[in-house]
């Protein structure tokens, strides 16, 4: 299915125009001498304000996000407040999706199995999709396991993956009659009392039920935060955007998107609001829409964190951050129009619910502006061209000084994902990730870029690409099986045009004497090129094949 802005051209098409067009720009600008314009005059100003609406929109962005964190501290960081679970407990049923899960699949299954809920009103389902012998055989005994203990656990299998991970959701919820649909992605463990703490959020204090609460999420933890400096660097945003942004949009709105795992559903909110839907690659987003558009709300609670893994690669990494950035600009094409004019809601509510659906836009505000930047520099149609102090204090302090407040209030505010007590060392430590983080995000720029415009220009209904599991922890099977990630051809060209034309622009401003605006093209060049050089890295050997003594010393 073709989008209503698709041309009957590959997606790419108007990605390739406008590289090009950059490129002849940038040979007319750098052929020319002088400025275009007298900088301060009129005409200059003029221009200077249409040449930069793209950082404009970055700006908005900047400014919602300040929002979100600073409004933190008045509606999200006190405690979530959860009611009381009824006399009669509600029967549970925890879904574990997974495809080709060969390291983890034995792990999740065995920690379902350790959650505290009544045998009589708890039932495991393993929504197996898995095409490879060995691991159908792995998760068969893992289930029967489970099963030794007295719960129920069935392992359901598809003969297609049609819909994948949403389709597999959907005919895993006609199988059941539960009262509640609890979901973990194979790569979390969950702990024991995770129902126990979780429920109690659909109830209120009397142990009546809220009939308008669909669904209840839970905080992201990290299994292997300290592996290297890329999980470091996701660590930092996972806890920005979950301790900070969440915690707010749960007390402030009453809406979060369901994050695809550790979270609890209401089985008839669900058949009520049309079920699961491969509409997109954000299955979990797009129905959390849908339950919002249906009067219901969602709720979030940072002080029940459930540890999971993160992409130990880049290319596992790119290959989970394409699929995320894709789906948000699909969910934009099915339910924007929706949110804008078809939902009544107060307008402070509709404008913040539009950044919330909007804010994978960024990225392709953030390419462009970094495309079009070096060129006005050249053309004196800069702020900087009114002085140093001028560039500093337009371009670099906004969004400096996010980062800087994002780093600080992310490392000091989790403090319920990490056990170590939060004294000057440890904030110290948390906060040196800003250094990985600004690497990652800046070096992610086209690679992101290409997923939006994939996602709102090319098909619909798009392929799952899931993201490789390594078992960074928790006693993980020595294993050296290697999955596949597809890497697009259209994003490692954009990669690497984006890399050469910063790496230009750069040596071309030295020439110039401008030398910081060289040494800044420069460092965006140099994070490109640090991500694009290690794609194919999931298939070495580290981090997939591991010391024996190493898994048994976890496993004690």
């Amino acid at each position: 299915m073709r989008s209503p802005l698709s041309l009957p051209l590959p997606w790419w098409t108007p990605l390739a125009a406008f590289a090009a067009a950059a490129v002849l720009v940038t040979a007319v600008s750098l052929a020319r001498q002088g400025p275009i314009l007298t900088p301060g005059s009129g005409t200059w100003w003029f221009a200077l304000a249409v040449s930069h609406l793209p950082y404009l929109g970055i700006l908005l962005f900047l400014v919602g996000g300040f929002i979100e964190r600073v409004g933190y501290f008045a509606r999200g960081r006190a405690p979530e407040r959860s009611g009381v679970l009824p006399e009669e407990l509600p029967a549970v049923c925890v879904q574990l999706p997974m495809y080709n899960e060969h390291l983890v699949a034995e792990r999740v299954i065995a920690a379902a199995g350790r959650l505290r809920w009544p045998s009589d009103r708890l039932e495991i389902q393993v929504l197996d999709d898995s095409t490879d012998a060995d691991t159908r055989s792995l998760v068969d005994a893992a289930a029967a396991r489970v099963r030794e203990s007295g719960l129920r656990c069935t392992v359901l299998r598809r003969e297609d993956r049609v819909g994948y991970k949403a389709g597999a959701l959907e005919e895993a919820r006609k199988r059941t009659d539960a009262d509640f649909l609890v979901l973990f992605d194979s790569d979390f463990i969950p702990p024991a009392d995770y129902l126990e703490r979780a429920l109690p959020y659909f109830y209120d204090a009397t142990g009546t039920a809220l009939g308008d609460v669909a669904m209840v999420q839970a905080q992201w933890g990290h299994l292997n935060a300290d592996e290297s400096a890329l999980t470091r660097a996701q660590s930092l945003w996972v806890d920005d955007h979950h301790t900070l942004q969440m915690s707010w949009r749960s007390a402030r709105w009453g809406f979060v998107n369901f994050t695809g795992t550790a979270g609890v559903w209401r089985a008839g909110a669900v058949e009520r609001a049309g079920g699961w839907r491969a509409a997109s690659l954000v299955e979990d987003c797009e129905l959390s829409f849908r339950h919002l558009f249906a009067g219901y709300r969602t709720r979030f609670v940072k002080e029940l964190v459930v540890p999971a893994e993160l992409p130990g690669t880049v290319t596992a990494y790119k290959a989970q951050q394409k699929r995320w950035t894709q789906g948000w600009a699909q969910l934009q094409r099915l339910h924007l129009r929706t949110l804008l004019t078809g939902y009544r809601t107060p307008l402070a509510r509709r404008v913040h619910l539009a950044y919330h659906m909007l804010v994978a836009v960024q990225w392709a505000f953030w390419a462009v502006w970094m495309l079009l930047l070096p060129i006005l520099i050249d053309a004196q149609l800069w702020l900087g061209a009114l002085g140093p102090a001028a560039g500093v204090a337009g371009y670099l302090l906004p969004s400096t000084l996010w980062v800087l407040l994002a780093g600080v209030l992310a490392s000091a505010e989790a403090r319920h994902t990490y056990s170590a007590a939060l004294d000057a060392r440890e904030f110290g430590r948390r906060l040196a990730r800003l250094v990985p983080y600004v690497v990652l995000n800046t070096g992610m720029l086209a690679h992101q870029a290409c997923a939006f415009v994939e996602g709102l220009l090319g098909p619909l209904h798009s392929e799952f690409e899931r993201t490789p599991k390594t078992a960074a922890s928790g006693g993980a099977p020595v294993s050296s099986r290697r999955y596949h990630v597809r890497i697009p051809w259209p994003y490692l060209i954009a990669e690497a045009f984006f890399l050469a034309y910063q790496a230009a622009w750069g040596l071309a401003f030295l020439a110039q004497g401008l030398v910081w605006c060289g040494l800044g093209a420069l460092a965006v060049a140099a994070c490109v090129g640090v991500l694009f050089v290690r794609w194919g890295d999931h298939l070495a050997p580290r981090g997939l094949e591991r010391p024996r003594q190493a898994a048994l010393a976890e496993q004690r």
